[in-house]
């Protein structure tokens, strides 16, 4: 039987018990928190009756844009992928970047449990993730109501997904529910990257596997242009294994593209 999207949240409050109230809403059990369950995800940034958070960074303000989103798989980002990898950088393609997501996370040998597409953006990767183990349970989150939206449409079809809003400074969810996370180009947006490997490691069952993919610094003159234009922050790689290390994860393995790079490591 499939696991059950109110069995893995928690509330981001207080860590809490999540139960649903009634068609439209969920609470917590401890603290009374409510969120919506509308428009086909369950919004746990936004506050039932509370004004909704405004996004963070420039970055994420894009995010929000319909314009921005209807072309986001299509072409925004594929163009900031090369814009970042530096122009001329092979930069591979969504079918090239989730065989190295499914090889890692060994999609081929699990088929149940829990998996977690974390900043699920407008959910291409959540559809191909869902597709692979069709009897497991695959959630995608992001902070982004516009992507959620997009990821919706993106997943038709698809029983096995469920879509959540957060936010990945205080994931909702319980510790160690999920089999796998996937975090394709987003670790740029965090402001705290340190502060999700250590969020993502509460989350991962152990011997569960986290692989994400984001930019490297360089010296290419259009990335240092993005960065001042978007806010993004690029991923020293001399310093990665050992920021992963302390959050307490091993087996750190690496593949470049350019200056793009696709990394995942393992919870013990």
């Amino acid at each position: 039987m499939p696991v059950q999207l109110l069995d893995l949240l928690a509330c981001p409050a207080c860590a809490g018990t999540i139960e649903r109230t009634s068609a439209l809403e969920i609470a917590c059990t401890s603290c009374g928190r409510t969120s919506t369950a509308t428009e086909g995800f369950i919004d746990m940034i936004q506050e039932a009756g509370k004004p909704d958070p405004a996004a963070p960074t420039t970055a994420q303000k894009l995010m929000e844009s319909k314009a921005f989103v209807r072309l986001y798989e299509v072409a925004m980002r594929p163009f900031f992928a090369r814009l970042f990898a530096g122009f001329g950088s092979h930069v591979p393609s969504y079918a090239e970047e989730f065989q190295v997501y499914n090889d890692w996370l060994k999609l081929d040998e699990e088929r149940t449990g829990a998996w977690l597409d974390l900043s699920c953006g407008a959910g291409y990767f959540t559809d191909r993730l869902a597709g692979a183990v069709p009897n497991a349970t695959v959630v995608g989150l992001d902070i982004s109501v516009a992507m959620l939206k997009k990821a919706l449409h993106e997943t038709v079809g698809r029983p096995n997904v469920e879509l959540v809003r957060g936010d990945v400074r205080g994931l909702p969810f319980r510790d160690e529910v999920f089999d796998g996370v996937s975090n394709p180009g987003s670790l740029h947006l965090y402001a705290d990257p340190q502060s999700a490997y250590r969020e993502v490691f509460r989350l991962l069952k152990p011997g569960g596997v986290y692989t994400a993919s984001t930019f490297a610094l360089n010296d290419y003159p259009t990335s240092k242009l993005g960065v001042k234009l978007t806010g993004i922050r690029r991923t020293d790689l001399s310093t990665l294994p050992e920021e992963l290390e302390k959050a307490g994860f091993v087996n750190y393995r690496l593949v470049k593209f350019g200056s793009a790079f696709v990394f995942a490591v393992t919870k013990p």
